[in-house]
């Protein structure tokens, strides 16, 4: 075989690892459910938030929620208020890390992990660089005016 035989056959493979078959957004109960904790991080001013798919590419969870808080106060409100509003739907966490430090909280809703730092410590823990080959979605506050968006979770915004 020669070298010209071969590529296009290492151009599939390639094109396999990078698309094992998921697509963002999806109506995958996991990415619902990331997609909700992104709407109460941004109720709240939760700046940069992004949903990051790891389904293939971890065992841990199939989705990350980053979010950044201004201040240690913040990124405690904004832990607090998410499991509040997620408890009222019966997503209770089996773990919270960090809501007493206000540097980095975590929630672990099993398919889903959120992550919420203070700007300065996701800067130096970039996790988006660390799991940079998973799929990320940037979730501005103008996503939720979609209609498909709205679609996916009847009842989770209120016109008044």
């Amino acid at each position: 075989m020669t070298e010209n035989s071969k590529q296009p056959e290492n151009q599939a493979a390639d094109a396999e690892k990078k698309e094992p078959g998921f697509e963002v957004p999806d109506a995958s109960d996991g990415f619902r459910l990331a997609e909700r904790a992104a709407w109460h991080l941004l109720e709240k001013q939760g700046e940069e938030v992004m949903i990051l798919d790891l389904r293939g590419i971890s065992d841990v969870c199939d989705f990350f929620v980053l979010a950044s808080g201004t201040g240690d106060i913040h990124v405690k409100a904004l832990a607090r208020h998410l499991r509040d509003q997620l408890l009222d739907v019966q997503e209770k966490p089996r773990g919270i890390e960090g809501m007493e430090d206000g540097r980095w909280a975590l929630l672990d809703f099993f398919d889903v992990v959120v992550h919420i730092f203070k700007t300065d410590v996701r800067e130096y823990f970039q996790l988006e660089r660390l799991w940079g080959d998973a799929r990320t979605l940037e979730i501005p506050p103008e996503w939720f005016g979609n209609d498909e968006v709205k679609a996916r979770h009847p009842g989770l915004f209120s016109d008044a």
